[in-house]
This record gives C-alpha cells, sequence and structure tokens, in this order.
C-alpha cells in the first residue's frame, strides 16, 4: 500500500454491478475441528455415530471399573481358599490379573476414537470375556470337587443332645453302620459317664480338622474339635457317615484334661445300681427279676408282658412272648434262685413320654446275672428296666435267656424237646455213655 497523493484529484469510483460477485478482504475465524466423515455417510449418520461412540466409550468405562472390582473380589476369595488344593494358590493370581485387566479396559475409550481403534477394543473385550469365561467354569469345578462340608451345626446338636441325657435319641438317629458295632447300652452308659466327668456343654470354641473321605463303605466326614464344658475345655472329635442324602453319626470321642480324669473303679463305682446287688433287701432289682422269674415258673408269662414298657411290647409280640417262655419252662424246668449277679448298671437320660409335653427323665438299668433252674444250673439271662424317677416302681424294658447248648445224653434220652419227637430206642443212653467213655 503507498501514501495517497494529496494534491492529485480524485477520481469517481464505478457503481458496482449489482449482479457482479462481491470480494472481501481475507478474515481469519477459529473454526472447530471436525472429523473426516467416511464416504456414504450424512450428517445425521455422523451424528448417530458419535452418539453411539459416546455411549460404548461410557459403558467400557464402566466395564473396566467392574471388571476391577471383581479381580479384587477375587482376590478376597483366593485368600479365603487358600488352604484348598490346586485352588487356592491360584485364586489370588487369578483375582490379581483380572483387576490389572480391568484397569486396561478402563483406559481403552482413549484408543478408541478411531475405527481401528474401536475394533481393537470390541475384539479385546470379547476375547478377555471368553477366556474368564473358561477360567470361571475351570475353577468352579474345582471348587465344587473339593468343597467340605461345614460340620459344626451338626456337632453343636449331637453335644447339645448328649448334655441333655438323650444319648437314646442320638442313637437312633445314628448311622445304621454305627448301630452295627456298638450297643444302645453300652453307647448310653459312656455318653452319660461323659457327660457326668465333663458337665454339661457349651459351645465349640475351635473346630481345628476336617475331613472329608470316599471309600468302599461310602462317604466318610470327621471333625476335629475343641469344646469347653462346665468342668473344663476339651478336645474332641466326631465322624459321621453320608446316609440317606445326610450326615449321620458314626462316632464320637473326647479327651479328658489330667485334671478331670478318673480312675476305672471310680467309673464303676458311679454307674453302679446297687452296693448289694444280691441282697435282696437293699437292691430293688434282685426284688424285680426274682418275681418276673417266679410268675413266669407259674405260667403267667402274659402277666409279664402287660406290665412291662411300650418300646418292649414293639418289638415282642404277646402271643409269641408266651410261647418262647413256655418253651423254655420246658426245657430248663422249674426257676429255683438267682446264683449270682454279673452286672448290674444304672444310667440316667432324657427322652420324650407320651404323659408329657416335655422330655423327663428317665433311669435305666441293666441286670445280667446266672440262676439255677430244676434241669440246669448257671443259666445266664439279662434283664432291662426303666423308671421315669427314682420313686416310680421298674418296669421291664428288655429279657433275654441264653439256654445252654444241650448235651448228648440229655438228647438222647428225651430230655429235651427235638425238633421232630421220634421214639427213642431203649439202649440209646446206655450207647451214649459207652461211646462218651470211649
Amino acid at each position: 500500500m503507498s501514501e495517497p497523493d494529496d494534491d492529485a484529484a480524485p477520481e469517481p469510483v464505478a457503481e458496482a454491478d449489482a449482479s457482479a460477485p462481491v470480494t472481501s478482504g481475507g478474515v481469519v475465524a477459529p473454526v472447530e475441528p471436525v472429523e473426516a466423515v467416511e464416504p456414504g455417510k450424512s450428517g445425521r449418520a455422523k451424528r448417530i455415530s458419535q452418539s453411539l461412540q459416546g455411549a460404548v466409550s461410557g459403558g467400557v468405562t464402566k466395564l473396566g471399573e467392574g471388571i476391577g472390582a471383581l479381580g479384587e473380589g477375587v482376590v478376597r476369595l483366593g485368600e479365603l481358599t487358600d488352604k484348598v488344593p490346586l485352588v487356592g494358590a491360584g485364586v489370588s493370581k487369578l483375582g490379581e490379573g483380572i483387576a490389572k485387566a480391568g484397569g486396561a479396559i478402563e483406559r481403552a475409550p482413549i484408543a478408541a476414537k478411531t475405527r481401528r481403534g474401536r475394533l481393537l477394543v470390541r475384539s479385546a473385550i470379547v476375547g478377555f470375556l471368553l477366556v474368564a469365561a473358561w477360567i470361571t467354569i475351570i475353577v468352579g469345578w474345582q471348587v465344587r470337587a473339593n468343597d467340605t462340608p461345614d460340620f459344626r451345626p451338626d456337632a453343636e446338636r449331637i453335644l447339645v443332645q448328649l448334655s441333655q441325657g438323650s444319648a437314646d435319641y442320638v442313637y437312633e438317629h445314628s448311622s445304621p453302620r454305627f448301630q452295627e458295632i456298638e450297643r444302645k447300652e453300652r453307647f448310653v452308659e459312656d455318653m452319660t459317664d461323659m457327660i457326668t466327668t465333663v458337665g454339661k456343654f457349651r459351645e465349640i470354641t475351635a473346630i481345628n480338622k476336617t475331613i472329608v473321605t470316599t471309600g468302599p463303605t461310602g462317604k466318610l466326614g470327621r471333625v476335629s474339635l475343641t469344646a469347653a464344658f462346665d468342668k473344663g475345655v476339651c478336645a474332641g472329635s466326631i465322624s459321621f457317615h453320608y446316609d440317606d442324602g445326610e450326615w449321620k453319626l458314626i462316632g464320637v470321642g473326647v479327651e479328658l484334661p489330667p485334671e478331670l480324669k478318673i480312675t476305672a473303679a471310680q467309673r464303676e463305682q458311679r454307674a453302679e445300681a446297687c452296693k448289694e446287688p444280691m441282697n435282696p433287701k437293699t437292691c430293688d432289682l434282685y426284688r424285680v427279676a426274682d418275681g418276673i422269674f417266679k410268675e413266669l415258673r407259674d405260667g403267667h408269662a402274659d402277666k409279664v408282658w402287660d406290665a412291662a414298657d411300650a418300646t418292649f411290647k414293639d418289638h415282642q409280640p404277646r402271643k409269641g412272648f408266651i410261647d418262647i417262655q413256655r418253651q423254655n419252662v420246658q426245657q430248663l424246668g422249674a426257676y429255683r434262685r438267682i446264683l449270682d449277679v454279673t452286672e448290674a448298671k444304672i444310667s440316667r437320660t432324657t427322652a420324650k413320654v407320651a404323659t408329657s409335653k416335655v422330655p423327663v427323665l428317665i433311669d435305666s438299668a441293666s441286670y445280667e446275672l446266672l440262676a439255677e433252674f430244676e434241669k440246669s444250673s448257671g443259666v445266664r439271662a439279662a434283664f432291662g428296666f426303666q423308671r421315669n424317677g427314682e420313686n416310680d416302681p421298674w418296669v421291664l424294658h428288655s429279657f433275654k435267656i441264653v439256654l445252654p447248648m444241650p448235651r448228648a445224653e440229655d438228647e438222647a434220652a428225651g430230655a429235651l424237646p427235638a425238633t421232630k419227637p421220634q421214639a427213642a430206642p431203649p439202649d440209646a443212653g446206655a450207647g451214649a455213655r459207652d461211646a462218651s467213655r470211649r
């Protein structure tokens, strides 16, 4: 540009043609950066694509945050399953890997600004989901295969029932295998003695170890625990057998602390029913057993059955009991006396009776003896009695007579009834005696 000449005369400006194009000076204005539109896309399609891109970016960010939280949860799961074989050690590492992958996906929207970046993000997400699903299935299968049941509630329930004196109820609901190898009377006696020694159960203070094994006899479980009782803290173990879809008792043991241990003599003295079991004046069990023998001798087996408890009647029909006792009288002869008492023990349990809505204390007694009959001496008999209280009379709960083996000369002489009666020759007895001498 040059300075105008002041002396020069101004020249008229020609009128501009209205139809002629008008040009103006160059003006620079700020322009928003616009992404290149792919061929074949309109402005509306472009706006929709940008909206979808924003939604996908937000979703990917949330997905990354969620996967990161999942990784932290898996790390905690690894800490809880650290003792599970082949699983716990790898779960923690898996959680750390998932957390790192979540952080990487959370930053993925930065790269998803181009078509190639979006394709890369989608491929990474699909691949990660497939790998995560495969790992989840494998870990879940291993955890389920090595899942150890929680025996604590079952153990507490059994210890509470034993503490309440319901050892007979625990036995009735135990495993059939346990009932095959353990007599009910012996189990009730041992558990009653244990509770008497350690006191009532309070709580399980610790579960030390749990083992589950599978063998030819089925699935077995064992829990080692520490339990608190009124008189001390004891270590013990309870074993279970998986039968008919549930875990049932197959064994229980409690280790007594040194300050609570008692001698065998003290234990027998605690369980004895009578101090003088052969004295009819001081031992009521002797009087009851002697009276039953006399009624059977006199042919009153029906009265013995009628006076027994409901359990005895359920296991022994009335007619069958009468027939068996009549045969015993024919084979043994008339009852004479009790020769010796080999066992007289008493135990106290808690059970439900029809006349009471709450469990009541029941005394159970076992009375085993040797009796003398007219045709045989030293016949072993076992009585079981029960009563609802110390002031109530003893009621017959079980009864068994062990018949002696027949002798050859008695069979030959016809002293014992045979299955098929046959006439014996006159010299059968002499021949049998001669054979025994030879």
